[in-house]
């Protein structure tokens, strides 16, 4: 295991036991809820832009932080899917405001 990984894990784990505490529902719902604000939001007006920007760009950095942390353990087709969509949501993050 390389050092960046063993540093990850060990900086990750407070805040995934954390996320584990809370009761199941909650972080679907959190999740589907600012990815919903980030696509709702109006980029042709400053505030809607900013806020838009940042709800997709948490989602995408949150994606991809779990998948560095399930990488060893994922097949090819999940590694593949799982990055595609991480890339889709930071694309349209960027793309859009």
């Amino acid at each position: 295991m390389s050092d960046f990984r063993k540093r990850l894990e060990k900086a990750s784990a407070p805040y995934l036991a954390r996320v584990h505490a809370l009761p199941r529902w909650v972080l679907p719902v959190f999740m589907t809820i600012i990815l919903l604000i980030g696509l709702l939001a109006n980029p042709n007006e400053s505030p809607g832009l900013w806020i838009g920007f940042f709800a997709l760009l948490f989602i995408g950095l949150f994606l991809t932080w779990l998948l560095a942390l399930s990488w060893p353990l994922l097949t090819r087709s999940s590694k593949v899917l799982r990055v595609l969509v991480a890339v889709l949501i930071f694309y349209t993050a960027f793309s859009r405001f």
